[in-house]
């Protein structure tokens, strides 16, 4: 149990700091952080580099020793008793702004008691938030057993290279949580694999240009494809606009957009496209095999129809989704984004996808990706995360596994925590992360801080 006048000191602050936090998280997510072109002192671009000093900048004036790690990392600190640290990851970059949404998205809107803008939810008012986790225990002057960081990174989107960095200059910690998942604790992340599956070269097709998607990992709302107007007829269809260039018709398809590890109710914009060229016969008999490989997976996010279908005792079965898709010097390449259970690996997958592709004169220009792991649901770190939620919450939840990945597969011991309610619906008006209108309720990103400080209180109670 939580003592109880511990607990009466933590609200107090959160309420106290509300309308600091609120004008923190606006001023952080005003900055495009998108990964951008790397310039000399800003390897992920002018952006990210803004963002990272943006956050130091503001953990600095919550009173906390700052650190920025060649504008890659950089954490706020407090110093405990031992020099074994614990740690909370958080990150300042954000997914491209996408489609769909009904103003600027780095200009935070409040709709309701939310608040609305890229970046609100993943990742950076949780990077607020743990800066704020720490300005607690700064101004309760905490006799702290561990030393405490905030670590903030700026390459997460993309390819995690920054926290990799960090561990080439900085120990790990005993223990780092990312509040980049949800609640109640995450001890698991699925596999996460990427492959370009490319066709073989395409002579005299139909399609002129086909350029679609916004990043890997983002199922794609919108999608364009231009085709020679000889190619067919070209019938309109909901959700479809068709315009006619003279000779060329380019055809726009607006699907359900939403991130990779969630496919499900989403529909890619991507293989809708595909599905109406098949309908139609609009694809050359060169171009069709590969395209009917493409829309089935489109179709069928469980990855059975390129063979790659897997499942454990652990995790969700393995879903797939396709984020980009290009058309240049006349082959396609369709990148897929997957994540995986224990039961495969990239090598069969990649093995897999070979055999597939190759019946239709395809091939594999890139493959990567990381293993699943699992801390284990009794790991008393996890137990003692998922006490602090329930005891808050009023609730009896467990340790979940996710598909998603997060900062916590870098580092040796370690969970996802927070700040997402589980199975709590945003409004209709609000997208949840890397969608269209992305937001979080203010109230909901308060009791969220009540959470993180409660559950890094208890882990400096634990041996590490």
């Amino acid at each position: 149990m939580i003592d109880s006048e511990f607990k009466r000191k933590v609200k107090d602050f959160v309420q106290k700091n509300r309308e600091n936090i609120v004008a923190d998280i606006k001023d952080l997510v005003s900055i495009n952080s998108v990964q951008g072109t790397p310039e000399e002192n800003a390897p992920y671009g002018r952006g990210p580099k803004k963002a990272l000093e943006k956050i130091l900048e503001i953990s600095k004036k919550n009173g906390l020793s700052v650190k920025n790690l060649d504008n890659r990392t950089g954490y706020a600190q407090i110093d405990g008793k031992s020099e074994k640290y614990l740690a909370s990851i958080a990150h300042v970059d954000v997914v491209p702004r996408g489609n769909g949404w009904k103003a600027d998205p780095f200009t935070v809107r409040e709709i309701n008691g939310y608040l609305v803008g890229r970046g609100v939810s993943d990742d950076k008012g949780p990077a607020v938030l743990t800066s704020h986790m720490m300005k607690f225990f700064k101004e309760q002057n905490i006799d702290l057993p561990y030393t405490m960081r905030a670590i903030f990174g700026s390459d997460e989107e993309t390819d995690s290279s920054d926290v990799r960095c960090y561990l080439q200059q900085e120990k790990p910690p005993v223990f780092i949580f990312t509040p980049d998942a949800g609640f109640p604790v995450c001890c698991g992340e699925k596999g996460i694999a990427s492959f370009s599956l490319a066709s073989k070269k395409i002579e005299n097709g139909n399609v002129v240009k086909f350029k679609a998607g916004v990043a890997s990992n983002v199922i794609s709302d919108l999608a364009q494809a231009e085709f020679k107007k000889s190619a067919g007829n070209f019938p309109e269809k909901e959700n479809f606009e068709i315009a006619d260039n003279g000779d060329t018709i380019t055809i726009t398809a607006h699907g359900i957009g939403g991130h990779a590890m969630r496919p499900q109710g989403k529909v890619s914009a991507i293989g809708m496209i595909m599905d109406y060229g098949l309908e139609n016969n609009l694809f050359t008999a060169d171009e069709k095999p590969y395209m009917e490989i493409i829309r089935d997976m489109h179709r069928n996010y469980d990855g059975s129809t390129l063979g790659i279908d897997a499942k454990d005792d652990v995790f969700d079965p393995l879903t797939v989704i396709g984020g980009l898709i290009d058309f240049e010097n006349g082959m396609f390449t369709q990148n897929i984004n997957i994540r995986f259970p224990t039961s495969t690996s990239v090598e069969k997958m990649e093995k897999q996808l070979c055999e597939k592709l190759s019946s239709v004169g395809g091939r594999i220009t890139s493959a990567s990706g990381n293993p699943p792991f699992c801390s284990g649901p009794e790991h008393p770190a996890i137990q003692a995360l998922l006490g602090v939620y329930n005891e808050l919450t009023g609730k009896d939840e467990k340790p979940y596994t996710i598909g998603g990945g997060t900062y916590r597969r870098a580092f040796p011991a370690g969970a996802a925590f927070g700040i997402v309610s589980r199975n709590v619906p945003n409004p209709d008006y609000i997208g949840t992360e890397h969608m269209a209108e992305e937001g979080f309720s203010i109230d909901g990103l308060m009791d969220a801080l009540e959470i993180l400080i409660c559950g890094m209180y208890e882990l400096q109670k634990l041996e590490f």
